[in-house]
């Protein structure tokens, strides 16, 4: 069973995808980004709807653990080698963005380079560093951790602002791939997606490539899934040492649920 969400508060982000584009073109959607085939319309007003629950899926130490909250999101506690780590999925934190939250109620899509159909561009909401990007610590970056390249991070707070994001349509006209994360790094702390977030549609479609008329009706399936250092969710501190543990930084929480959406 699915229901539609309403947009009540700011609370959704996205990283920028300028550095992404070429990930894009080499997403399942096969590398149609400079594609001059026909392709879909999607241009216009789309409504979205979203399922019940969110799939959690913890990575600590090497193990994965899974779980379900509800769409409101909540707290899970996971046993890790005895040790219980609680992370906070809270959708009302405002810097934590819960699948459902990605997309608003009501999301307006616009391809608008016609050498280029494949294309396609989305107002949402989107995440900035409300200060100066520092280097990270030594601890914190290189191989192993979340940060491999030991890319700048965030020194401040993570704020919202609302900008163009990009998308691409697959070569056959079936589906649609967002990439949600990239662009700035997180230092564990601040709650920064990750780079494998994601967003992924099929598409129902009227008349074909080869029609004077290629129109996207539907999107019968989709999930989102938004991916986080482990560290800026977690709630606890388990020796009370008063600081955060290396294997909690290092953690990862990945957070799915499927969505369906309409032409209005």
């Amino acid at each position: 069973m699915s229901h539609s969400l309403t947009w009540p508060r700011p609370l959704l982000s996205l990283l920028a995808l300028g550095a992404a584009l070429p990930a894009l073109g080499a997403a399942r959607c096969g590398g149609p980004i400079s594609s001059t085939t026909p392709a879909p319309d999607v241009n216009g007003a789309w409504s979205i709807s979203y399922d019940d629950t969110v799939a959690v899926r913890v990575t600590l130490g090497g193990a994965v653990y899974a779980a379900e909250i509800g769409v409101n999101g909540g707290q899970v506690t996971i046993d890790h080698n005895g040790t219980p780590f609680t992370f906070d999925l809270d959708c009302a934190r405002p810097e934590v963005v819960c699948p459902s939250e990605v997309w608003p109620a009501t999301v307006t899509l616009a391809q608008r380079n016609a050498t280029y159909p494949h294309r396609f561009w989305a107002t949402l909401p989107f995440q900035q560093c409300d200060s100066e990007l520092v280097a990270p610590a030594d601890d914190e970056c290189g191989a192993g951790t979340l940060n491999p390249g030991c890319d700048e991070v965030c020194g401040g707070t993570i704020t919202l602002i609302e900008a163009e994001r990009f998308g691409v349509i697959d070569e056959p006209g079936e589906s649609f791939d967002l990439l949600l994360g990239a662009g700035l790094a997180t230092n564990g702390i601040n709650c920064a997606l990750l780079g494998a977030s994601s967003a992924h549609g099929t598409l129902t479609t009227v008349g074909g490539s080869d029609q004077a008329s290629w129109t996207a009706t539907a999107i019968p399936t989709g999930t989102v899934k938004t991916v986080y250092a482990g560290g800026c969710l977690w709630a606890g501190d388990p020796d009370d040492d008063g600081s955060l543990e290396a294997i909690v930084l290092n953690a990862s929480v990945e957070l799915t649920t499927g969505f369906s959406g309409a032409r209005q």
